[in-house]
């Protein structure tokens, strides 16, 4: 089986696609996420656990986790009581 040639190599004229970074409101659901997983983690906590105790679903829990989904504001204080951490712990080393 021949290679398949790409014209755009052969002639000189293919440009990757630039790097696009994820808006700050994206990459701050991650970091949160993945504080979250990391405190649940410390607490040996199961997905399950704390849906239980936030008042969701693990596959949700999951979610938040990955940052596929933002935490309301709402929340926060119920992952707060739920993970034995002050209200502030979610906001530090967010970016501003």
């Amino acid at each position: 089986m021949a290679a398949q040639i790409d014209l755009e190599h052969l002639l000189g004229t293919y440009r990757p696609a630039p790097q696009v970074e994820a808006p700050k409101r994206i990459r701050n659901d991650k970091c949160l996420g993945f504080r979250i997983r990391q405190r649940r983690q410390q607490l040996s906590m199961s997905m399950q656990q704390l849906g239980a105790a936030i008042g969701c679903t693990y596959q949700q829990v999951q979610k938040y986790e990955s940052g596929k989904n933002a935490i309301k504001a709402t929340l926060l204080p119920t992952f707060a009581t739920a993970l034995d951490v002050p209200l502030t712990w979610f906001f530090e080393g967010l970016e501003a």
